[in-house]
């Protein structure tokens, strides 16, 4: 499938064409120049683990071309290292030779048994944007999936993936809620997320997908702050173009401890690009409008109400880093809680900001950094008795959050995830005040 070729001097490991027209800078010491050159005497040789080998040794001396980057996704493939072959590819797509490294991420995905993964990325490269060349190849491949797949093709229309993690972590401030009061106790927790997708194509710019999620956390201290949520939700998608755009509509229910907390309905508008070419430094951005009425549980009617959100984002990608930015309003208009001179507003107006950093260490290591900052302001003032004295208070929170994450790849479908997070909330309001911290360590897989 691969073969290799010299162009202008230099030697290229390249799938179906070269990078002609793309001339690379030259190797900027003759150690790195000479690991090249063995990784590709090793790759014609067919000993494609020492291929590798010699192409990790270049990149590590300051060899840094896209023919380096791509003879060694193509040295992992043939390995049989399907992940990081793909991770390699993904470096190429914030960059000209986006098409190719489409391509060959559909070729991995294929080899990796993942059809549906394969058809999107050979449908992206078949677009009209696309080399000829390599247009004309992505789409003897999904003509190649249609013909000999007949089994298979019902598979590549209708597609189905799981995921699952468990976990288990210490919090240092319980809360049944985010926006609860804090308990100021700690304790040992154990998490689990089951989540399925299934998707139904109908033709090439329109599908179907359903999605349904479990998630329950459970503290070895106190049950009172146990909480759990399932959700379930389907979508209709139609591509436009490189964007895509769906309505969504799902209902949720969760519960504190052994009580019903609320259940939710809602409808959400989407939107989603890969290559935002209006915006050309971005890889991927995003915007959906959602709003959901709001039902309490048996003792939580001060919950009824409705919930609306507007959010907005952004990833681009910089060589094995890929960074992701957000913002996020939302809008809630609740029952809020009375009790005589007692009243409590459950319905704040937020506006969150956010970036997310991921940098991957090497093909079995990412390490992440993710900051956020949250204004909250309530509807209306709280209000309670202090010393026999009526207090009124407007409740105004701003919270920073911090983490840390580092994921070890076990195989292409499984790995372990490390993540520490804190919070620093400050209310006008001083029982709302908090810090909280937390360390979680999970088993995660796709399949």
């Amino acid at each position: 499938m691969f073969r290799l070729f010299t162009l202008s001097g230099l030697s290229l490991g390249l799938f179906i064409l070269t990078l002609a027209g793309t001339a690379v800078a030259e190797e900027p010491a003759v150690t790195g120049q000479q690991a090249m050159s063995a990784g590709i005497d090793q790759f014609r040789q067919g000993d494609y683990q020492a291929a590798r080998a010699h192409f990790e040794v270049a990149l590590k001396f300051g060899v840094d071309t896209a023919a380096l980057h791509y003879n060694l996704a193509v040295a992992c493939f043939k390995a049989g290292d399907y992940r990081a072959a793909e991770v390699r590819f993904s470096t190429m797509l914030d960059g000209p030779h986006k098409s190719l490294a489409q391509y060959n991420l559909g070729l991995v995905a294929l080899a990796d048994g993942r059809e549906e993964e394969a058809v999107k990325w050979f449908r992206q490269t078949a677009r009209p944007e696309a080399p000829d060349t390599l247009r004309e190849l992505a789409q003897r491949q999904l003509t190649e999936l249609e013909r000999t797949h007949t089994r298979p093709l019902q598979n590549s229309r209708t597609a189905t993936q799981g995921y699952l993690s468990a976990g288990a972590g210490y919090d240092s401030n319980m809360a049944g809620v985010p926006d609860d009061s804090p308990s100021n106790r700690g304790s040992l927790f154990a998490e689990l997320v089951a989540a399925g997708t299934l998707s139904r194509t109908f033709s090439p710019d329109w599908r179907i997908v359903w999605d349904g999620v479990l998630y329950s956390q459970d503290y070895v201290r106190s049950r009172r702050y146990d909480t759990s949520v399932l959700q379930s939700r389907v979508a209709g998608i139609r591509t436009y173009d490189q964007v895509e755009f769906g309505a969504r509509a799902g209902a949720s229910r969760a519960w504190l401890s052994d009580n019903e907390l609320e259940t939710r309905f809602g409808l959400t508008v989407f939107a989603w690009s890969e290559g935002c070419s209006w915006l050309g430094w971005l890889q991927a951005c995003s915007a959906a409008l959602a709003v959901e009425q709001i039902e309490g549980g048996p003792g939580y009617a001060a919950y009824d109400g409705q919930w609306y959100q507007f959010e907005v984002r952004g990833e681009w990608a910089f060589g094995s880093l890929v960074m992701e930015a957000f913002y996020s309003w939302q809008s809630n208009d609740r029952d809020n809680f009375r009790q005589e001179t007692y009243f409590v507003s459950l319905s704040p107006t937020l506006h969150e900001v956010g970036v997310e950093a991921r940098y991957l260490v090497r093909s079995d290591l990412s390490i992440g950094v993710d900051a956020e900052l949250r204004q909250a302001r309530y509807d209306q003032p709280h209000q309670w008795l202090h010393e026999n004295e009526l207090v009124k208070r407007r409740r105004e929170d701003v919270r920073v959050e911090f983490g840390l994450t580092a994921e070890f790849y076990l195989n292409s479908q499984w790995l372990v995830r490390n993540q520490w997070w804190f919070s620093d909330q400050d209310s006008r309001i001083d029982r709302n005040d908090y810090q909280r911290y937390s360390y979680t360590v999970s088993l995660e897989g796709e399949f």
